[in-house]
């Protein structure tokens, strides 16, 4: 049995293609899962297959990057999005115990539901929202009872088929009106750079949660007129409010990123450095 450093699940997706490039780069052995095209091809919803492979293969550590992350769909399908964002992670859970490899969860910034308007800490009080917010604590709480699990709080977009990063440029160069929302501020990271932290702090003896995103945070409309403005290209908007949307979303989901800045001996980079490596994979 050969034992790898690394095992990705849901290496098709964005964030889980760009570690992937990151292990490649810098020479870490890693295998990775998904559907189709991968070096092994794995329904997750078939867990009993998933404990076989795991009998047959050796690694380190296993990062989860898979989950249904369509936050009106989460609402609509909540049993279907329950399998992959709870369910799996419980199973994971299960196998890193008995397997003996460090888990990584990837969770998200919804779980923050403050009403100040400040950098959310890992220690503030987390609350879901709506349905995917939800089901990522209740993630997050099957695996505190492991010795050996990190949980990276993080918002990400990069440079793909319906993501924000592009659904945004394109509107932008179409000269569509969009909608912008003043009230809802984030850390967002462009993804090479979260993946190349994932894979960091996964690398160190880092345990518990850990916030990853930009050192600042901005609003959707702050971000949208920035992106603009490094394109060189006029937008067309309506300030609104988030509250337009069907299914609730936190306001403010801005992450503090000191504890991870200290333990990786690293600063993060700005929302607007992030943007900048978001435009330019574009030119």
């Amino acid at each position: 049995m050969k034992k790898y450093k690394f095992l990705i699940i849901g290496s098709k997706g964005l964030l889980g293609s760009n570690i992937i490039k990151y292990l490649r780069k810098n020479k870490i052995s890693h295998k990775k899962i998904a559907r189709s095209n991968s070096d092994y091809n794995l329904d997750l919803k078939n867990f009993e297959k998933l404990k076989y492979f795991f009998s047959k293969n050796e690694f380190e550590v296993v990062i989860n990057c898979v989950a249904k992350v369509n936050i009106d769909f989460c609402e609509k399908n909540y049993k279907e999005a329950k399998l992959i964002n709870l369910n799996l992670v419980k199973y994971l859970s299960l196998l890193s115990k008995l397997h003996s490899f460090k888990l990584v969860q990837i969770s998200t910034d919804q779980v923050y539901n403050q009403k100040k308007h400040k950098l959310n800490k890992e220690e503030d009080r987390i609350a879901g929202a709506n349905k995917y917010a939800i089901l990522k604590i209740k993630s997050e709480n099957s695996l505190k009872n492991q010795k050996n699990y990190l949980i990276i709080r993080t918002n990400f977009t990069g440079k793909k088929k319906n993501s924000f990063i592009d659904w945004l440029i394109k509107s932008i160069k179409k000269e569509r009106t969009i909608n912008l929302f003043s009230d809802m501020y984030t850390s967002t990271l462009d993804v090479s750079t979260c993946a190349k932290y994932i894979v960091k702090l996964s690398l160190l003896n880092a345990i518990g949660v850990y916030n990853l995103g930009s050192k600042n945070m901005i609003s959707k409309k702050q971000f949208a007129i920035y992106v603009s403005k490094l394109v060189k290209k006029k937008i067309y908007y309506k300030t609104t409010s988030c509250d337009i949307l069907s299914t609730r979303r936190s306001k403010n989901l801005g992450l503090n990123v000191k504890k991870i800045e200290k333990k990786i001996g690293e600063k993060m980079i700005t929302s607007q450095e992030a943007i900048k490596n978001l435009v330019s994979e574009y030119k």
